[in-house]
């Protein structure tokens, strides 16, 4: 099982016959000042799994900061990848997990850890900085 797919979007949603949209993709949020609340990011992931991987599995995602310090409780979530049927050795999951009101105390590197069955898989990465103050000339 691997992550095909893991970004960070102003908005994310699936469609009832499977599609993944993704719109504003960013990896950067900039604030006037800290503490920094965001108001809302979506975080879509798309994970593939063959036939070794049918059954249930656990998801778990991590928001760290740039001391990898937990800035939120971890979310988890149990899935299940189907069994992709005589047609096909591919199964695919797609997730789209809303992220409202995140505080972002300080600048610098922050991420998302995501982990499958307790096994880190990968981190989606992105920056918080301070905008530079406007010149008064």
């Amino acid at each position: 099982m691997n992550v095909e797919l893991a970004v960070l979007a102003d908005y994310a949603t699936t469609t009832a016959d499977g599609k993944l949209i993704i719109a504003g993709v960013f990896d950067m949020i900039s604030v006037a000042s800290f503490p920094a609340q965001h108001p809302a990011m979506y975080l879509a992931l798309r994970i593939h799994g063959d036939g070794a991987d049918i059954g249930a599995h656990a998801l778990e995602l991590r928001l760290v900061d740039p001391d990898a310090r937990g800035v939120v409780p971890a979310v988890t979530s149990r899935f299940e990848v189907p069994d992709p049927g005589e047609l096909s050795a591919i199964a695919n999951s797609q997730f789209v997990i809303n992220m409202a009101n995140i505080a972002f105390e300080k600048p610098g590197p922050y991420a998302f850890d995501i982990l499958i069955d307790e096994r880190y898989e990968l981190s989606v990465s992105f920056e918080v900085r301070q905008l530079a103050p406007a010149s008064h000339e």
